[in-house]
């Protein structure tokens, strides 16, 4: 359960982490915005992450 919540909450990141990946490998130049986004997607799951209250989740 706990191994799930996280990969949901991260997953937004994971994806723009792929996007951005694959933009620098074709050499696009979109790809700095895929990587800025991953960045404010880790925070987005950070927030929610919280609003779940993981810790009581780790305890059980």
């Amino acid at each position: 359960m706990l191994a799930q919540v996280l990969f949901i909450a991260s997953l937004p990141s994971i994806f723009c982490v792929g996007c951005a990946t694959f933009l620098a490998y074709k050499q696009r130049p979109q790809w700095v915005w895929f990587a800025g986004l991953s960045v404010l997607a880790g925070f987005g799951a950070i927030a929610v992450l919280q609003m779940v209250q993981l810790w009581r989740l780790a305890g059980h």
